[in-house]
């Protein structure tokens, strides 16, 4: 069942709720005409209650009906939908009087008789006086309350969403559309492009361009035997360096009174001791040497970090890194993995250029077959269609992991649809791989006419029903984030009816 469309409030909806018998839960049927009614929330103070009469149980009768019409039985499993979209009819409900009641409208009684007069015709369809006469006063009187109250909402609903109701060729309500930008909107993402795509792998950067990097940039890979402590405030590092200096504590009884440890273990005990960790987590980079520069013993003042201030104590010697060392080349990918992960797309985006070169020469597969860290996969016809707006089709991005968050990088799609059949793309940076694209072919397969898929299609063309659409599933998000709406909802429907039925 489409999103919203169960408590819309269209002027073509005529809800003739009075008519309709809706049975309570035997909790409230004996006495419901003497007690107040279970109050699920309240609007700008307007209670919406669970009893005889109320809109909250009119509204209850009214999808109750429209369930059994569609053939389907009221049972438990339902019953909580039923009674969800009555409370959320009824928030609406209350918004749009409210908003209504401020501007001043009130419904012209020529549109209400123009509505009852549907109600009261005779064989060839023409109102019947006679049978209007003959109704039961009581029957006549509820149902122009209904189509009031029917009229009186559904005028917010047509001035802000739109109804089909035209004349001379216009439609009467809603935002109207320049002409202009309904050709846009008909010719929008309608070009579709099919590709072959070569993914390569950034997972196995070398380890000889990781160590040639390593030592190119050794002082970030000193290691330092550090101790910390780290406090939320200036002030109080002051006291704590003031105090060491005094010899009134030592380092390591101030660690355990004063520090919150955020880059120790529980003994002080600096974690990341790598130089670039150490510069990463000081706010003023120039302090850097304020620690590398600390002699064995000696004491830091109060430097601001990331969290908070911190001083540093020195304990050893620094250690040069070692290339040789597993330990290291891993300090190295991290580094490079987190802080210039550029290094590893440029070396990825000089092979996948060589790729491309090869491909020229001879065919996409062929050179495809001589690179291990490659991926070969199809990128079905697809639209431009950035950040994949519903109202489109959209490119593919579930079943290709490679695809993933494609719809919305804009070097991928620049690249894939400026270049010409047949032609290759520059390499491109996609989800931490390197991408090659190659244009193979152009549009799409169409569904046969009159198909289930072919309607489908239609349906979603007719962009000023999707827009309206859109429009007021966030006229309804708005109303329910509304300060002036109280929602208790949930628990008082889980307190009191989860065992009952209709």
């Amino acid at each position: 069942m489409k999103k919203g469309v169960l408590y819309t409030f269209g002027a073509s909806i005529i809800l003739i709720i009075c008519f309709v018998a809706f049975v309570l839960p035997s909790s409230l049927s004996g006495t419901a005409g003497q007690q107040e009614g279970l109050v699920f929330g309240k609007y700008d103070g307007k209670k919406i209650s669970y009893e005889y009469g109320s809109d909250f149980t009119n509204f209850l009768s009214q999808y109750a009906e429209m369930y059994r019409n569609n053939g389907m039985e009221i049972n438990s499993s339902n019953q909580f939908t039923i009674y969800s979209y009555a409370f959320n009819s009824t928030v609406v409900k209350y918004a749009q009087e409210e908003i209504l009641k401020a501007a001043g409208y009130e419904v012209p009684q020529d549109s209400i008789n123009r509505k009852v007069k549907v109600y009261f015709t005779d064989a060839d369809g023409k109102f019947s006086k006679k049978a209007y006469m003959q109704a039961d006063s009581s029957y006549i009187d509820n149902l122009t309350k209904s189509i009031k109250e029917s009229l009186y909402t559904g005028r917010y609903f047509d001035d802000n969403f739109g109804t089909t109701e035209s004349f001379c060729g216009y439609k009467l309500f809603g935002l109207k559309a320049a002409d202009a930008e309904t050709e846009f909107l008909d010719t929008f993402a309608k070009e579709f492009r099919s590709f072959k795509m070569a993914t390569f792998s950034t997972n196995n950067y070398p380890e000889e361009e990781q160590v040639k990097f390593g030592k190119a940039n050794s002082d970030k890979f000193i290691k330092y035997d550090m101790s910390v402590i780290t406090v939320k405030t200036k002030e109080i590092a002051n006291k704590v360096t003031s105090r060491i200096a005094k010899g009134q504590i030592t380092f390591e009884d101030a660690v355990a009174e004063y520090s919150d440890k955020n880059y120790s273990d529980s003994n002080g005990k600096l974690s990341n001791n790598s130089q670039y960790q150490i510069e990463n987590i000081l706010n003023d980079k120039d302090s850097l040497i304020k620690v590398t520069g600390l002699a064995a013993g000696e004491v830091s003042p109060a430097l601001e970090t990331t969290i908070g201030f911190t001083i540093f104590k020195n304990n050893a010697a620094p250690v040069s890194p070692d290339f040789t060392s597993e330990e290291t080349i891993k300090d190295v990918k991290n580094y490079i993995t987190i802080y210039e992960k550029t290094i590893i797309e440029d070396y990825y985006t000089d092979i996948a250029n060589k790729f491309i070169k090869e491909a020229k020469q001879t065919s996409f597969d062929e050179a495809a077959a001589n690179y291990a860290d490659v991926t070969v996969s199809d990128v079905p016809a697809s639209p431009l269609n950035y950040g994949a707006v519903k109202f489109f089709d959209t490119m593919d991005t579930e079943s290709n992991t490679a695809l993933a968050s494609a719809d919305k990088n804009e070097d991928f799609l620049k690249n894939a649809f400026s270049i010409k059949l047949g032609e290759y793309s520059n390499p491109i940076v996609l989800n931490g791989d390197i991408a090659v694209l190659q244009y193979i072919a152009e549009g799409k397969e169409e569904p046969a006419e009159g198909t289930e898929e072919a309607v489908e299609e239609e349906k979603e063309s007719n962009y000023s029903l999707l827009i309206a659409d859109v429009d007021e599933n966030a006229s309804q998000a708005v109303i329910f984030a509304s300060p002036k709406l109280e929602n208790n909802f949930i628990g008082v429907y889980f307190d009191n009816f989860m065992s009952s039925s209709y």
